[in-house]
C-alpha cells in the first residue's frame, strides 16, 4: 500500500503549536538545523528517518502521524512504557517520568563542563536533602516518607550514569 506523504509542515506546525513550541526551541531539543526544521515546517522536505524520530519524539506523536496524519492500531504495537524499557530509560527499575526524561534531554545538550557544574549542584543539593532529613524530627513522624525512591547510586558507577 503507497501512501502520499502530504501535509506534514501542517501537522508539524500545528503540534508544534499545540505545545508551545518555537521551531528554533525543537532545533535545540532534537539537534535538528534550522534549516532542516524550516523545510520541514513549509513543506519543503520530508523528515528523513533520523529526523523523523527525532521530531516524534520530542513532539510525543508517532512517526507514522506526523507523515500521515494517521496512527497505527497494531494490536501488536508495543506500548510506550515497552519502548522506554527496552532503550533503558530506566532509573532504580521504575521508568522515567516525562519530567525527568525532559531534564535528562537538556542535560545532554549543555557542554561538558555545564554537565560537570549541574551535576556538582545537583548532588549538593541531593546532600543537603539527606542531612536536614537527617536532622529534622520532622522525618520522625513520617515513616511512610522513608519508603521513597532510593538516592543514587554510590561510588564510580555513579558518574557513568548506572545510578
Amino acid at each position: 500500500m503507497e501512501r502520499i506523504f502530504s501535509n506534514v509542515e501542517t501537522r508539524l506546525n500545528a503540534r508544534c503549536s499545540e505545545l508551545g513550541l518555537k521551531q528554533q526551541e525543537v532545533c535545540q531539543i532534537t539537534g535538528l538545523s534550522t534549516t532542516a526544521m524550516s523545510q520541514y515546517c513549509t513543506g519543503k522536505r520530508i523528515p528523513d528517518t533520523t529526523s523523523l524520530y527525532k521530531l516524534a519524539s520530542t513532539l510525543k506523536v508517532s512517526m507514522e502521524w506526523i507523515l500521515t496524519g494517521a496512527d497505527s492500531t497494531n494490536e501488536d504495537s508495543p506500548d510506550f512504557e515497552a519502548i522506554k524499557a527496552e532503550q533503558g530509560l530506566l532509573c532504580d527499575g521504575s521508568p522515567l517520568d516525562e519530567n525527568e526524561a525532559d531534564l535528562i534531554a537538556m542535560y545532554r545538550l549543555l557542554p561538558t563542563l555545564q554537565q560537570e557544574e549541574l551535576f556538582d549542584l545537583t548532588y549538593f543539593k541531593y546532600q543537603r536533602y539527606v542531612e536536614q532529613k537527617r536532622e529534622s524530627i520532622f522525618w520522625t513522624y513520617r515513616e511512610d516518607q522513608t519508603a521513597q525512591k532510593n538516592g543514587p547510586a554510590d561510588g564510580p558507577e555513579t558518574r557513568s550514569g548506572t545510578a
